[in-house]
């Protein structure tokens, strides 16, 4: 019964992983989430350790890209 359980929430949590890589976020959200100051973020920008997309006009950034530069 419990090893059914914790499969069943692995399963749940492997689709919100999923679902929130798709999720794009503005240099504003990103300070929010991040708690970090947008000069902070342009200085990591520009060093390369963040990624960002610029193909719209404005810096935008995958959740998935902002958890992985905020792990390291």
């Amino acid at each position: 019964m419990y090893s059914e359980i914790l499969n069943q929430l692995k399963g749940i949590q492997r689709t919100l992983d999923s679902e929130n890589s798709d999720i794009w976020m503005t240099l504003k959200d990103v300070c929010k989430y991040s708690k970090l100051s947008a000069s902070t973020l342009y200085r990591n920008i520009l060093s390369g350790k963040l990624k960002v997309s610029k193909k719209t006009g404005k810096n935008l950034f995958k959740k998935e890209w902002v958890d992985n530069f905020l792990g390291n």
